[in-house]
């Protein structure tokens, strides 16, 4: 993958990852007490990481299985492969030591936090 596909890949999937999210884990309504959720000014270069390289695993995900459902043939193809595609996507987030509250919950971060943005945009992106 070239780095600008890379690029606006990790842009999209910027822009999408809390609704699909929303659809992962059922409710992503934020809980009342955030124990080990830290603030914008207080996350780590660690959480950025493993958030960045869960990113692009993510975004790598949603294309295969986006390619895929387009030529599905029934709605129950479709379904399954949101299915497995959701489950391969909780597992990619996992395997990088996060929740999916605690990625969730980056992305928003994320998305009202510029700088924090380009510091998960640049860690996706030079992701394995």
């Amino acid at each position: 993958m070239t780095r600008l596909r890379a690029a606006a890949v990790t842009a999209a999937l910027m822009m999408t990852a809390a609704p699909a999210l929303a659809q992962l884990g059922g409710s992503t309504a934020p809980p009342t007490q955030k124990p080990n959720t830290p603030s914008e000014g207080e996350m780590s270069e660690a959480m950025v990481q493993k958030v960045g390289v869960a990113l692009r695993h993510v975004a790598v995900i949603r294309q295969q299985y986006a390619e895929r459902a387009q030529s599905a043939g029934s709605q129950q193809q479709t379904q399954d492969l949101t299915n497995k595609a959701e489950q391969e996507m909780v597992k990619a987030i996992g395997d990088q030591g996060l929740s999916v509250q605690q990625y969730d919950q980056t992305i928003r971060m994320a998305q009202a936090d510029q700088g924090l943005r380009r510091r998960l945009m640049a860690a996706a992106q030079s992701a394995d």
